[in-house]
This record gives C-alpha cells, sequence and structure tokens, in this order.
C-alpha cells in the first residue's frame, strides 16, 4: 500500500464516520466489515453472499456518494480547520506565556475569531 492509498483510506474512513449514517444498512455493514473488521474484499463477498465485484462496486459507489455529501455539506473540512486552527492557538499560547509575548497572543484572538466564523 502507498502513502497515497494510506492516506486515501484514511480520508474514505473519517468521511464513513462523518456520513455512515446517511448511508443504506447494506452499504454500513459492507464498510464496517471493510474498516473496522478488516475483511478483504472476498471476505466481505462471502458474508454478504455476492460477488468480489459486487463488493468493489459498491464501495465505489459509497466512496463517491460520501465524496459528494462532503462537497454539499462541507462537515470533515470545518472539523479538521477547527483542529488545525485549535492546535495552532494550543501551540501560540504554549509559547506565548513563557515569553509573555503579547502580539502572538494576538494571534490567538485571531484564531479564534475565525474558529468562531467556522461554527
Amino acid at each position: 500500500m502507498t502513502a497515497n492509498d494510506f492516506n486515501d483510506r484514511i480520508r474514505f474512513g473519517s468521511l464513513y464516520e462523518v456520513y455512515g449514517a446517511l448511508l443504506t444498512k447494506k452499504q454500513q455493514q459492507c464498510l464496517e466489515l471493510y474498516f473496522c473488521e478488516d475483511y478483504s474484499l472476498a471476505e466481505i463477498a462471502d458474508e454478504m453472499q455476492v460477488s468480489r465485484q459486487a463488493i468493489h462496486d459498491l464501495l465505489k459507489r459509497v466512496e463517491q456518494a460520501l465524496e459528494h455529501y462532503e462537497s454539499i455539506l462541507g462537515f470533515l473540512r470545518r472539523h479538521e480547520e477547527t483542529r488545525r486552527l485549535t492546535q495552532e492557538a494550543a501551540e501560540i499560547l504554549r509559547s506565548a506565556e513563557t515569553k509573555q509575548d503579547f502580539r502572538r497572543l494576538g494571534r490567538v484572538r485571531e484564531i479564534l475569531g475565525q474558529l468562531d466564523g467556522i461554527a
């Protein structure tokens, strides 16, 4: 598995965490087996009594659906941006508190304003 494949798999899993409730029970079952139980496509096909190709196609359709939900709703993007800004603010606070750097504390205020706009 390449780094890109690994990142794609992580993104797919993150999208499933956010939008999984919008999927059908069959789609949810397939993704639970794939991500949580680490089943292969063949094992999922046996479990669900369909062909391996059907599982492959189902996963591709679900991935497209999840990306579509994200393009419309943007929950994952906003969550990632919130996490990034929170980490940046925490690091600035740690640094500024020890140095009594009031200019950097102003940056924390800016970040908090951005976070307020995201929420």
